[in-house]
């Protein structure tokens, strides 16, 4: 027997393992793009509850104070502050009504004149 056997050695393929570990970065990288963006929409779909939330009760609000304007300008709310005297009633003098007499036509032809001057015509 021989003592210069050559030992049997199984060689690594340096092509080959860099290929998987390039695989393998690549699918890692992409579970965790994919938790990232998860985490990211859960995170949004909160802030968007918090502002549902928010946008009721100031529709709530609004309808309370909405309510709360039409039970102060109703007619009874009304009476009872002139009655109380927080309200005064002034009557309207003649000089501050604008009456409008009703247009009258210019000729027998029943034409409407308007104050808009008329030369393109015959």
């Amino acid at each position: 027997m021989s003592t210069n056997r050559r030992k049997q050695v199984n060689p690594v393929h340096l092509k080959t393992f860099v290929r998987c570990l390039l695989a393998v970065l690549l699918l890692a990288s992409a579970g965790l793009f994919f938790v990232f963006i998860k985490n990211q929409q859960f995170a949004l779909a909160e802030e968007i509850r918090q502002v549902e939330r928010r946008i009721a009760g100031v529709r709530a609000q609004n309808d309370a104070l909405l309510a709360r304007v039409t039970e102060l300008s109703s007619r009874r709310a009304l009476q009872q502050k002139i009655a109380e005297g927080f309200i005064v009633m002034k009557p309207i003098q003649d000089n501050v009504i604008a009456r409008l007499s009703p247009p009258a036509t210019a000729a027998a032809d029943g034409i409407l004149r308007t104050a808009f001057v008329e030369r393109a015509r015959p």
